[in-house]
């Protein structure tokens, strides 16, 4: 079903007192006829402004409302003016991006993440571990492969290759044409509990780097699969060690999160680091948090720890700025789009702030709140809620 309009939507606001959310060093701070003021709380601003986000349509994939506290993982990817999207309930569809209406529709499987399209060929991995690639206009389907693990992260296409890890801590390179199988890594999967999810791969020369539960983050040989270095960032902790957040790679360093140990940068030819930062509540120093999700805009990193905040840095490894998301749920992937830096967080909803001082501009719940990172495209910006509905804006720059 798709609604169009031109009215705003959701809850907007602005933030304009940012000091106690920029604060590190306490867990809270005085504020007003002595309220104690939770500086690492999710920031819930007045209804007031910038006017951003225009609403366009929305595309309802399944009736959710009944449900308790639903989620869904999957986010979208936007290719010749067509939205791809799978969701918890297993239908794959394809949307005209200008209105909204379907193209074609395709029963996968559960899926938990973003497809990714490359040379008229849509890859999607699904929660039974099957990567299966289609045609991208018409739903055609290529090939598949199964795998042992769920795959929570989008395949990434490599030249003639397309690579892909699952939550079996395994990582594959497939013929991106036939999906011949090319080559598996395993990394060591520990024996105690491990946080749900995986890292996704991200590629630079001839290289794909990688992390796994074990608290390992591995350079791959795009040829082989053989490792070219292995790099613990599991510091002095024993457990809940993951590394859950896709890298990324500026010049010649990679930049990696641990849950164990917060934000790092190692050489991308060595693996040696370079420097770390910690992200830590003041209240419980000893403990890091659950640092996962990464992005940049080249000058800066964006770091979402949960229950912490989204953290930009400097490619040093100092702090710019933070927006507290305690009480907001699980922060997802952080998305750069011009001037402003949009996270979503999986109770409260998404966030619209500028990338440069951590201001924040508008905020949009659409209820139960999203858990999948944004996608922007040619202007338009698409969000799935928790219950199963894709939201379509016009997305204006500060």
């Amino acid at each position: 079903m798709t609604e169009r309009g031109r009215t705003a939507a959701g809850r907007w606001a602005s933030a304009g007192a940012l000091a106690g959310a920029l604060l590190l060093a306490s867990a809270a701070c005085g504020g007003g006829a002595g309220v104690a003021v939770d500086s690492m709380a999710a920031v819930r601003p007045e209804p007031l402004g910038l006017d951003l986000l225009s609403y366009r349509w929305k595309w309802v994939s399944t009736d959710r409302r009944q449900e308790v506290r639903p989620q869904e993982f999957a986010a979208a990817a936007v290719w010749a003016d067509t939205i791809y999207l799978g969701g918890a309930r297993g239908e794959f569809v394809a949307l005209r991006a200008s209105d909204g209406q379907p193209r074609w529709s395709k029963r996968l499987g559960a899926v938990h993440a973003a497809p990714t399209v490359a040379r008229g060929l849509l890859y999607v991995g699904t929660a039974d571990g099957i990567l299966v690639c289609l045609d991208a206009l018409s739903g055609e389907e290529r090939w598949r492969y199964a795998s042992q693990g769920p795959i929570g992260q989008a395949p990434v296409v490599a030249g003639n290759l397309v690579l892909f890890g699952n939550e079996a801590d395994q990582v594959f390179a497939l013929d991106a044409l036939t999906g011949a199988y090319k080559w598996k890594y395993k990394g060591e999967t520990p024996e105690e509990y491990t946080l749900r999810g995986h890292a996704g791969l991200a590629v630079a020369d001839d290289l794909a780097f990688t992390g796994f539960a074990n608290g390992t983050l591995v350079a791959l040989r795009l040829d082989t699969g053989s490792v070219a270095w292995s790099t613990s960032l599991r510091e002095d902790q024993d457990r809940f060690v993951d590394i859950d957040g896709t890298p990324v790679v500026l010049g010649g360093t990679v930049y990696a999160t641990a849950s164990s140990g917060g934000l790092y940068a190692l050489d991308v030819s060595t693996g040696l680091v370079r420097w770390r930062t910690p992200f830590f509540d003041a209240a419980a120093p000893s403990t890091t948090g659950a640092t996962g999700a990464l992005s940049t805009d080249g000058e800066r990193l964006f770091v979402a720890a949960a229950d912490l905040g989204v953290y930009a840095l400097d490619l040093d490894g100092n702090v710019l700025w933070r927006q507290g998301t305690r009480g907001g749920g699980e922060p997802a992937a952080p998305v750069v789009w011009g001037k402003l830096v949009i996270y979503s967080l999986a109770r409260d909803g998404m966030y619209l702030a500028d990338r440069r001082t951590g201001e924040i501009y508008e905020f949009f719940n659409p209820g139960e709140g999203t858990a999948v990172p944004t996608v922007t495209a040619d202007g338009q910006l698409y969000v799935l809620s928790n219950r199963g509905v894709l939201y379509a804006f016009d997305l204006d720059d500060v």
